[in-house]
Order: structure tokens, then C-alpha cells, then sequence
């Protein structure tokens, strides 16, 4: 296949990237490298089957629409993915999230493509009610991020509907792994890790008892690439581990692992930060075949791991 990932030199798009190349496809990667990293892709670059784009998806080049002509696939995951940074400035963030987003469904248009994946997020939701949240539960976001997760869901929609582009919206709750930046939403396993192996204390946000519902990356990675290339009627799914963790039972977990207790300091609750996140993923497993296999001490482990090195 040929595809193209937009920030394919982020956290889960350069694991999608090593992915697609080991199997042979030819990727395209178009990525302005404000958060992204070449060394993310280290083990394929050299790969005939990579292409890199310096770009911003709020403007696409006309060299890439040149130089590819047509793809199978477009896996659209280039993002501001900050929600405090969203709420201190929302406009940036929409500017990317939801502009970048058209600009890059016109650009699979023009591109011919079959099939669009977007990157959607857990942050929908907003304040779930009722859990475990499933795909049908109500969008009501509470942070500009959300809002425009949520609004680019409905543009793919319209896509779908006026141009015939096969497009899926995939719910990530809260991924983490190796290569995961300690400022990225979500990344409170990454902060956690440094501080561990530096003996720092933990700062916890609100009281420890939040929970959210960590998936590991290369569980999502199998689920962006079976929404790739699977035959499906839903065009929403939660990708998640389906399985709920607190805030201090993650951090005594990680403790554990490292074999040191550095303690632990509580803070406010941030703005925007739901209490509570679980997902249903009856729907990604019936209909995509999706079946998170790894637990969540051994995901940390290998986190840790990378960390370390």
C-alpha cells in the first residue's frame, strides 16, 4: 500500500511508521517536527520505502500531492495534544486540530484516497456519566482540545458523505510507551518514569483516585492498521485497554518496578482533567478484531525501560 501519516515523527505515529514499513508498504511521512523527532525513526530511515516531508498540515505543500499522485491510505495523526495548552491557548490549538485536519481530507481527496484514519481522542467525552463510556455516549467535550477532536470527527463524516473517502475516527484513551515525551497529554506515565529513576517525588494532580484507562502503543498501532485495511460498518471506535487505573495505584506500580518510593505530593486538579475514564471496546473487538495483549506491568517495564536508556 501507499500511505501517508501525517506526524509520523511523534510518539504513536513513528510506531505506526516502523510498523508499516517493516511490512513492506511504502509510507510518506509529512511532519513539522515541532514535537516530532527524527530520532523516532531511526530504524527505518534509509528505508526506500520512507519518504519524509518537512511540512505543517495547515499547509500541505504542493510537492507532496506531486510527488505521490495517489495513496491507498491516509493516517492523519499530527496534533497540538496538550489539553492545558489548549486552554491557555485555544486558537493555535484549534488552528492545527481542526484546520490542519480539513486541509488534510482535501488533500486525501485530491490524493484519490480509499480510506482516511483519524486520530480522535478519549477527550470527546468530557465528563463521561456513565462507565464503561461506549461510542454512542453523547460528545460533550470540556476542553478546547476535546472540542476539536470532536469537530474533526464531524468534518470526516462530511467527507465521507460528499466525497466517498472511507473514513475512521479512532478514540484513543490514554496511550503510553517508549518514546512518549514527558509533556504530551497523557504523559503523566512518561513524568513518572524520569522522576522514579531520578528520585524525585511524584506530583499527583487532585487526590490519586482519577482513573484512565492506559493502552499501550503498539496495541493502538495494531488498531490504526486494522482500521486501515479491515472491512467494517462502525465509524467510531474506542481504542483503550478497556481496563480502569488510578493515579496512586499507577504510581505504586511504577514504584515497584523501579524498586524505589521517592513519595508522592498532591496538587489541585487541573482544569479540563476528568475524574474518572474507562472505555467499552466490545465494538473495536467485534468489528476490528482489535485485542490489546499487553498488561499493563509489562507496557510500564518496557516504558521504564526506554527511559532508562
Amino acid at each position: 500500500m501507499r500511505l501517508l501519516v501525517t506526524g509520523g515523527a511523534g510518539f504513536i505515529g513513528s510506531h505506526l511508521v516502523d510498523r508499516l514499513v517493516a511490512e513492506g508498504h511504502y509510507v510518506c511521512v509529512l511532519d513539522n517536527f515541532s514535537t516530532g523527532r527524527m530520532e523516532n525513526l531511526s530504524g527505518v530511515l534509509g528505508s526506500k520505502n520512507l519518504e519524509i516531508i518537512r511540512a505543517d498540515v495547515r499547509r500541505i505543500p504542493s510537492l507532496l500531492l506531486r510527488k505521490l499522485r495517489r495513496v491507498d491510505g491516509v493516517c492523519h495523526l499530527a496534533a497540538v495534544t496538550d489539553v492545558q495548552e489548549s486552554i491557555k491557548n485555544p486558537i493555535p490549538t484549534s488552528d492545527v486540530n481542526l484546520i490542519g485536519t480539513l486541509r488534510v481530507l482535501e488533500t486525501a481527496r485530491k490524493l484519490r484516497t480509499k480510506r482516511v484514519v483519524f486520530a480522535s481522542s478519549a477527550a470527546v467525552y468530557g465528563m463521561i456519566e456513565r462507565f464503561p463510556v461506549t461510542e454512542d455516549a453523547n460528545m460533550a467535550p470540556i476542553s478546547p482540545y476535546g472540542a476539536s477532536k470532536a469537530a474533526s470527527e464531524l468534518y470526516c463524516r462530511a467527507f465521507e458523505k460528499n466525497h466517498g473517502i472511507g473514513t475512521v475516527s479512532l478514540r484513543y484513551f490514554n496511550v503510553y510507551g517508549p518514546k512518549q515525551l514527558s509533556g504530551h497529554y497523557s504523559g503523566v506515565i512518561s513524568i513518572f518514569a524520569r522522576r522514579i529513576l531520578r528520585g524525585q517525588p511524584l506530583t499527583i494532580f487532585g487526590d490519586g483516585s482519577q482513573s484512565r484507562d492506559f493502552v499501550y502503543v503498539d496495541d493502538v498501532v495494531e488498531a490504526t492498521i486494522r482500521a486501515l485495511q479491515g472491512t467494517f460498518q462502525s465509524k467510531v471506535f474506542n481504542i483503550a485497554s478497556g481496563t480502569e487505573t488510578t493515579i496512586h495505584k499507577l504510581a505504586e506500580i511504577m514504584q515497584g518496578i523501579v524498586g524505589r518510593r521517592p513519595g508522592v505530593k498532591s496538587l489541585p486538579p487541573r482544569l479540563g482533567d476528568p475524574h474518572r475514564g474507562v472505555a467499552d471496546i466490545t465494538k473495536a473487538r467485534r468489528e476490528l478484531g482489535f485485542n490489546p495483549r499487553t498488561s499493563l506491568k509489562d507496557g510500564l517495564s518496557a516504558t521504564i525501560e526506554w527511559c532508562q536508556n
